[in-house]
């Protein structure tokens, strides 16, 4: 566990505001996101659904489709549980990305004095994004942004990085928009998939090493199907880059 991050960062969030366009449903997305936790050894909090009190930090160890193993590093009185299964609830952070999962565990002694839990996977994983992280680098070939301009002008541009909250973009011109600028009907386009149509709101107007011009935006309003196959781009472009 990072030393930036307290226990408090890794309390869950209540159901009641857990919302379904953070959720990778289904085993596919869950099983990648739960994968790549396992991968770069993040560390989870896992908390007993009936009380949250008892946690323990361990790694997921094993994430196959039908079986999930979290070895446990450390545990407060009553993790894990006696007499079989239980309900905890899992948080992690993911490149500053807060991931939580429910999963129904029952303890399992690794022979080597180590506790494990095993179970099987949860059927969603909440990736609960933040504004300024999990922002994803974009090359010139992957992928661009079309802004549409007054009177009836489009403007193709090259996109730099981009979230489930936002994107930032290559400005091509010497004249900067305006900070507040809305562009809306304007559209994120990759090769092999259909295009994202959404609103976009200037937000910040940076420089980078080399002196080029881009722009922050932040989406405006999606709707919950253009939220979600966001989150999808975004997470399918994570993995891609990290490898399977």
């Amino acid at each position: 566990m990072s030393a930036r991050q307290s226990l408090t960062e890794f309390m869950p969030e209540p159901p009641g505001q857990l919302l379904d366009a953070h959720a990778l449903v289904g085993k596919p997305l869950a099983i990648a996101l739960l994968r790549e936790l396992a991968h770069q050894r993040v560390p989870v909090v896992l908390r007993r659904r009936r009380d949250l009190r008892a946690h323990g930090v361990g790694r997921i160890i094993e994430c196959r489709d039908d079986a999930i193993a979290i070895d446990l590093e450390d545990a407060t009185p009553g993790v894990p549980a006696g007499g079989g299964d239980d309900d905890y609830v899992a948080v992690g952070f993911l490149e500053g990305v807060k991931v939580q999962f429910d999963a129904r565990l029952s303890s399992a002694g690794a022979g080597d004095g180590s506790q494990v839990l095993r179970g099987a996977p949860p059927l969603a994983v909440y990736r609960l994004q933040r504004r300024e992280a999990y922002r994803v680098p974009i090359t010139a070939s992957d992928g661009h942004c079309v802004l549409r301009r007054p009177p009836d002008e489009e403007l193709s541009v090259g996109i730099v990085d981009l979230s489930a909250r936002g994107l930032s973009i290559a400005w091509p011109a010497a004249e900067r928009p305006a900070i507040g600028t809305v562009w809306e009907h304007a559209r994120i386009e990759f090769t092999g998939r259909p295009p994202l149509p959404c609103t976009l709101v200037a937000r910040r107007f940076d420089a980078d090493d080399e002196g080029a011009s881009r722009v922050a935006c932040a989406f405006g309003p999606l709707p919950p199907e253009i939220e979600r196959a966001v989150q999808v781009l975004v997470n399918d472009l994570q993995r891609s880059r990290h490898g399977p």
